[in-house]
């Protein structure tokens, strides 16, 4: 009983040993966007902002196997956009991430931390 104990406790250890992880920020951008934009016309330093939106996109993967295609930077801003309806993102912090536990489960992934503003009137 205290061998099984203990060897459960030594194939936990092995696996969270085993496990990697690491995150990589991109760098801090004053304005960011994927979107066609005409700024001459537009006065983005007086323009509502709706704070602190986070958009991300995720790759899963099971044992080996990626349950989608790579994930994207463009799919992290769409991700921010889509849930403020904005299309420019200003101090923003970009980040890629991933994590593993090997023949277990994974992620990967882009955030995007910033302030949004719509530019758009439709």
């Amino acid at each position: 009983m205290k061998l099984r104990r203990t060897l459960a406790v030594a194939a936990c250890l092995a696996l969270l040993g085993a496990s990697t992880g690491c995150t990589v920020r991109h760098g801090d951008f004053t304005v960011l966007s994927n979107k066609v934009l005409r700024l001459s016309e537009f006065e983005l330093d007086k323009a509502e902002r709706i704070k602190s939106v986070t958009g991300k996109e995720v790759q899963h993967m099971f044992i080996v196997i990626p349950t989608s295609g790579p994930p994207t930077l463009e799919g992290a801003l769409d991700d921010a956009f889509d849930q403020t309806d904005g299309d420019v993102m200003t101090d923003a912090v970009v980040e890629f991430w991933s994590w593993y536990i090997p023949y277990i489960y994974g992620q990967t992934g882009w955030s995007v931390k910033g302030d949004v503003v719509k530019t758009r009137r439709n």
